[in-house]
């Protein structure tokens, strides 16, 4: 039977769509109904509804802070900002006009706190660093499968780690390996090649894959 997906899926519908029809996933290749997909895209409209009901909290909050407000209050909305980032990376559909907004109160914030006389030489350089990481994140989530694996509740078991990265395109696939220690990557690799090599015994030869498992290995080739 033939399962429809959306054109833009969600982080739920997403993961299904990444099952359906791939041996990688083994047994639920194929357990994966119309009703399922049906499902799980309430679930993504549901966190959408609850991103827009807290993003618009969290525009009105910052609209009416005080000119002067407490250093502790301003971290806990840089947090956050920084939370529905997240949050939105992930949806499904277009959020390019949140992002901005998220992106363009991230920076009032950072100013706030330059700006509240913070003269302490380590906590400049702290808040730089911070700066700078916080961007470089931001960018990793322009990858929606890196929001999906950084979701609090994310779909994606510790089982399902490798047969997903296995179906990524190779660009979000070298941003995902990059979240991962050199240690990690190693049991990653090792785990995807005892999972190609099962299953190119069971008559999957899966050519996309194993180029896919090329590109996690090639770092760690360069590493030595």
């Amino acid at each position: 039977m033939t399962v429809y997906f959306s054109e833009h899926p969600g982080c739920w519908e997403r993961h299904l769509q990444r099952q359906y029809k791939n041996p990688l996933f083994g047994h639920l290749e194929y357990d994966i109904s119309q009703m399922d997909v049906e499902d799980a895209q309430r679930r993504d409209a549901k966190e959408r509804q609850n991103f827009q009901t807290d993003f618009q909290q969290l525009l009105e909050e910052v609209a009416n802070l005080q000119s002067q407000v407490e250093a502790e209050i301003v971290l806990k909305l840089k947090d956050r900002i920084d939370a529905l980032y997240e949050q939105c990376a992930g949806l499904g559909g277009d959020f390019s006009q949140a992002k901005k907004g998220l992106h363009h109160l991230n920076d009032l914030i950072m100013q706030s706190i330059l700006s509240s006389g913070v003269d302490d030489p380590e906590m400049l350089e702290r808040l730089e660093r911070e700066k700078s990481a916080r961007y470089m994140h931001f960018s990793l989530l322009e990858y929606p499968f890196i929001a999906h694996l950084l979701h609090p509740n994310s779909p994606i078991g510790e089982t399902e780690i490798v047969p997903s990265l296995l179906t990524e395109d190779d660009a979000s696939l070298r941003a995902a390996m990059s979240l991962f220690e050199t240690k990690q990557q190693k049991l990653l690799c090792e785990e995807g090649r005892n999972l190609l090599t099962r299953l190119k015994e069971q008559g999957y030869d899966l050519p996309t894959a194993w180029m896919r498992l090329a590109s996690m290995e090639q770092p760690l080739y360069k590493a030595g």
